[in-house]
Parts: structure tokens; sequence; C-alpha cells
């Protein structure tokens, strides 16, 4: 432990990539509260040395090449604060573990997102979502530190939003939110979010090494169905392959390169262009170092 927090050298991302997949960093740092981030990037950019800030690694493709350069993880700034009906959640919390003490306190609008796998921060600069809702409904306003170091607290109408974006990618690091919720009837939603997460484990390869849905559904088809359709449930390149439960994710087979993965990617986007003449898009963020 330092003073920006406890700090690993020459650290592996494998095992902290949901994937499997990911190379080794000069430098991986774990800030233990905001003033260390804030001390940190300050830092990093008054030296010029390149970083790069990362969630829970659940929803990203992460290069296998060696990045020179600091890896920030926000993990261990993780506090919840119930109010009434107001929940501030740091960068750092578990989304399913928010679930699970929103719905503890009777407030039940965040149910959708009980097994989104997750940390707040990456979760709501992708504006992450399922069952027809998105975290940013809900969304009173977020802290946010930019890349000189400065914090702010943005307003909702602040923030642009759409389908799995916010405006606050690339450009901020999240370090809260506020979020206003609703009182519901805890009974008959554990019982929903129980059903649908049976569901989810019948349907999605989650008991191997995935990022979730690798395409966004275009308008008016199912992506997954698109896939399935041109019978390439099973296809393998390297080590990735497409799941057998479900065509819309890739799953890490055999320890697959971060090549593999992208070659699969670009072997799907061609045949789906081929035959339907649809421009698949790719919803995990695809980190490249170079």
């Amino acid at each position: 432990m330092n003073e920006y927090g406890k700090v690993f050298e020459k650290a592996s991302l494998k095992k902290y990539s949901s994937f499997g997949i990911g190379g080794t960093v000069k430098y991986l740092v774990f800030p233990q509260n905001i003033e260390q981030l804030e001390k940190l990037v300050k830092y990093l950019k008054d030296k010029k040395i390149k970083y790069f800030v990362l969630g829970n690694c659940t929803n990203v493709i992460i290069d296998d090449d060696y990045f020179d350069g600091v890896v920030i993880k926000l993990d261990d700034i993780n506090e919840i604060t119930i109010n009434d009906n107001e929940v501030v959640a740091s960068a750092g919390v578990n989304l399913p573990f928010l679930v699970s003490k929103c719905i503890d306190n009777g407030l039940t609008s965040l149910y959708f997102a009980s097994m989104i796998p997750g940390n707040v921060g990456g979760s709501i600069v992708g504006n992450a979502g399922c069952f027809g809702h998105e975290l940013m409904e809900y969304v009173k306003d977020v802290t946010v530190m930019d890349k000189d170091g400065n914090i702010k607290r943005m307003n909702k109408d602040e923030i642009s939003f759409g389908y799995r974006y916010t405006s606050l990618k690339d450009k901020y690091i999240v370090l809260s939110v506020t979020f206003i919720l609703e009182k519901g009837n805890v009974e008959e939603i554990k019982k929903e979010i129980k059903e649908k997460n049976e569901k989810r484990i019948a349907s999605q390869p989650l008991d191997k090494k995935n990022v979730g849905s690798i395409f966004r559904n275009p308008e008016g088809f199912i992506a997954g169905k698109l896939i399935d359709d041109l019978k390439l449930k099973g296809y393998m390149i390297g080590g990735a392959k497409i799941s057998e439960k479900h065509a819309n994710f890739i799953v890490n087979e055999k320890n697959a390169s971060f090549n593999d993965v992208i070659n699969l990617i670009d072997f799907i986007k061609e045949k789906v262009k081929e035959n339907y003449d649809i421009n698949l898009v790719v919803e995990p963020t695809i980190i490249r170092w170079k």
C-alpha cells in the first residue's frame, strides 16, 4: 500500500476479466478512496504517464499485449448510503449487491439489474440494462472526475444517454451515483428475480468465461437469432467459440487469445452482412493498448 492505494507491478489482467483474457500491465492500482484516486490522476497527468480506468471487466474485451502504463481499478471504493428512497452508490459497488441492499430496504426499482455482473461506475457509463429497463432511468446525479483530476457533480439532464450509451464515456471517471428509487412489493419482486434469473441461467452460457451479449440487436431483429439461423453455434476460431447455448455469446473455450475473439467477431459480422445485409454493432468495449 502506498499513497495511491494498493499497487501491483507487472500484473496480469487475465484474472480480473470475466473473459479470462488480458495482458500484463506495468502497474495495476486499487485506490482505497477518492483522495488517493485524485492524487494518482493528477500525478499521472503531471508525469505524462498513460493510464486506463477499468470497472469490473465484465463487458470489456481486453488486449493481451503488454500495456506500458497504469491501469486503475475502483473496486475498493464501494460505499452505499440509503436515505429513504435516495441511494448513493460508489463506483466500485457490485451491481447485484446494490440491488440486494436496495430490496432489503424495500426499494425495488433496480430489480432488473440483479444479474448484470458489473460495478456501478462502468455500468452507468455504458447505461447497462435488461428486461426493458436501464440504469439511467433512475439516476438523479453522478459525481465524476475529469482527466485533470477535478471533481464535479452532474445532474441527469447534463448527461446525454441512450441504449448502452452515455456521454460520460471516455471523458469522465464515475465516482458515485445517486439513484431515486421506488418502494414495491418485495416478495413479488424476489419471485420475479428468481424466475428471470432461472431463465437466464437456462438460456445463457453463464458457466463459461464470457462478456455477455457480443452484438446489439439491430432494429427489428434479434442478433442471436440471425447468428443461430446461419447455423454458426459451436463455430470456433482458436480457443474462442460461439456458444451452443446462445448464439450471441462468445465463450473462452480453450484459453482463447484476444485475436481469437476479434477474428471470431469479424467472421460473424461478415456472415451476417453477407446473408442479411445487416451491420452488427459490438456491444462490449474492445480495448486495444496500441
